[in-house]
């Protein structure tokens, strides 16, 4: 067996990458247990600042732990794709095993996976909107739209486990856009983002 790199970046982390590769830990049922850890840490941050700021715009409990828990799986998700996009820089290269068209694309999906995830967690910890947050709304909003085509074309083209699973992501991405566009009518509002004057 022989490791090749699908970005030639990676090879400045070969040792590194190379003894993670060999010691099995890119292996599902370890590298996702152990990165749910940092996921757990950023939870703890993100419900800390929702705690403070109240972000979270709803009294009623159930609603209030739905969110909470969908917030949770974005930090998961965040840490996960992080280590996805660089596991994907190594491929097994086996004698019976081609190289599919795709992989080289695999790290950077994962990496701009990882980057929407924490856009949206910066969104939804802010205890009061600015300019810029309109370019970062923008940017998950693009991620979004091609999450929902992703989705899409699994749930018509895919057999049923497939298309159950991208009837989940439209569903998800459908909650994460709602929760988008409501933050945006909100912060972006001509009286949000307009100074306030001082009382006299």
């Amino acid at each position: 067996m022989e490791s090749h790199y699908t970005w030639e970046f990676a090879r400045h982390f070969g040792p590194l990458l190379g003894w993670l590769h060999r010691s099995g830990f890119f292996n599902a049922y370890i590298f996702l247990p152990v990165m749910t850890v940092p996921a757990i840490a950023l939870y703890v941050w993100v419900f800390i600042r929702l705690r403070r700021n109240g972000s979270i715009r709803t009294n009623n409990r159930t609603l209030r732990f739905l969110w909470q828990s969908f917030y949770f799986y974005i930090c998961w998700m965040a840490m996960n794709s992080l280590a996805v996009a660089f596991k994907t820089m190594i491929v097994e290269e086996l004698v019976y095993q081609e190289r599919k068209w795709f992989e080289p694309y695999l790290p950077g999906i994962h990496f701009y996976i990882t980057s929407a995830c924490l856009v949206y967690i910066a969104l939804v910890v802010r205890s009061r909107p600015h300019f810029y947050d309109l370019l970062l709304t923008i940017y998950l909003q693009v991620a979004l739209l091609a999450g929902f085509v992703v989705a899409g074309y699994r749930a018509l083209n895919e057999d049923i486990e497939g298309a159950i699973g991208g009837v989940i992501l439209l569903t998800f991405f459908a909650v994460c856009n709602y929760d988008l566009i409501m933050r945006a009518r909100g912060d972006f509002s001509p009286g949000a983002l307009a100074p306030k004057r001082a009382v006299a």
